[in-house]
């Protein structure tokens, strides 16, 4: 990576190709040169499907892009966007009886993950790797603890790894754009530093997307990403059942949300009807608004169930994570139902709702030049910068 000269990122989703160029400076921060956004074809759950498809199309848009800010892009980051990747965490360890913890202690750990790793995953490969926590004598530290004394050492490790024959692909992909990959990194993760930064996160706590057609949970410890997962359905079956309950269109559901009240859901309002306003081109029928207010509190009951409070594989994170962060890319669920949504979790859990920039589609982007200009603490692959640290050397030797 090269200060003062433009820096390519690229998302690949099932919808658009959202293009993002940047310039970082001599402190790597950094500022937007150009954004582009196009539809995508050829992707199918965030993979590349269609080869041609797909390459003529970042191929056409990237042109343009070299030719409107005069220069020729050699690398690229790739954000993926799919949902099939593993998530493995690990936990390493060195018996110290009472030695210092050295950089070949956290070498020796980190290669033993490796092994285990590549003996077992052999069609995948990792694109992240978390330091999650560092244990010296039943006590958990902040940092990794180099010079200090001990009896036994423990590291966990997370690691979240895809398909070798996925990234084949994109390689392939981006060879006929005639440029090469530089990183490929997880958009859950990204998505996730954006929001750190933006808010300024720090205790551990958990995200979770709601977008119209899926959900993302993230679970964060210490500013390390341990555990991810998207579950294929999203908002848009809250605004379905009430169409097939109610036998009304989509679009008249759409309308009731887009031009009623922000809480017009709520008690106060349940033996009241939907106005006359909303049936202009339908034949009016009396539709008591608490009856809409159960089918959604049903469906979002229903949600918060699957995602989170019956979700076997958070059950031991969750212990953990006090805080909980939620977005909604649909302004229109977020603006009638956050109470809704709320209510449905423990009174141990502190809510929060996290506002969507005007320019959401690139959030993703923005934290993966972030992640690449500065790098992140608990992540374990190496930030090329002017120079390399004793830890980061140590990394050079995992991945190399």
């Amino acid at each position: 990576m090269k200060i003062n000269e433009p820096q390519l990122f690229l998302e690949i989703n099932d919808l658009k190709f959202v293009f993002l160029v940047i310039k970082y400076n001599e402190n790597f921060d950094f500022n937007i040169l150009d954004s582009t956004i196009v539809d995508s074809k050829g992707v199918l759950d965030g993979k590349i499907i269609d080869l041609e498809t797909s390459s003529k199309i970042i191929k056409q848009n990237l042109n343009t892009i070299e030719k409107k800010i005069d220069y020729t892009f050699k690398k690229i980051t790739i954000i993926n966007t799919q949902s099939d990747y593993n998530c493995i965490n690990v936990s390493g360890f060195k018996k110290l009886r009472g030695s210092q913890i050295s950089s070949e202690d956290i070498s020796y750990i980190l290669n033993d993950i490796k092994k285990l790793v590549t003996d077992t995953e052999i069609q995948k490969t990792p694109v992240h790797l978390f330091n999650s926590k560092f244990i010296l004598d039943n006590k958990i530290l902040k940092t990794m603890p180099i010079g200090l004394h001990g009896e036994f050492y423990n590291q966990n490790q997370t690691l979240f790894l895809v398909s070798k024959n996925d990234l084949k692909n994109l390689k392939l992909v981006l060879n006929k754009c005639d440029i090469d990959i530089e990183r490929v990194v997880l958009r859950s993760f990204v998505e996730g530093i954006y929001q750190i930064k933006k808010n300024d996160l720090k205790e551990n706590f958990i995200f979770i997307f709601f977008e119209n057609s899926q959900i993302k949970i993230s679970v964060f410890d210490n500013l390390a990403l341990i555990y991810s997962e998207t579950f294929k359905f999203g908002t848009d079956i809250i605004k379905k059942d009430i169409s097939k309950v109610c036998s009304l269109d989509i679009d008249f559901i759409d309308n009731i949300f887009k031009n009623s009240e922000t809480d017009f859901l709520h008690k106060k309002n349940s033996e009241k009807y939907l106005d006359q306003k909303f049936f202009a081109n339908n034949h009016y029928r009396k539709i008591r608004i608490g009856h809409l207010s159960d089918i959604v509190k049903a469906r979002i009951d229903e949600i918060i169930n699957l995602v989170y409070k019956k979700n076997i594989n958070i059950q031991n994170f969750k212990k953990e994570s006090k805080f909980i962060y939620i977005t909604f890319n649909d302004l229109e669920i977020s603006n009638h139902l956050n109470e809704i949504f709320k209510s449905n979790f423990s009174d141990s859990n502190t809510v929060f709702f996290l506002e969507n920039s005007k320019d959401d589609h690139l959030d993703s982007c923005l934290g993966a030049a972030e992640l690449i200009g500065k790098g992140w603490e608990k992540e374990a692959l190496p930030v090329i910068q002017r120079k390399k640290s004793i830890i980061s050397k140590i990394f050079d030797n995992f991945f190399g």
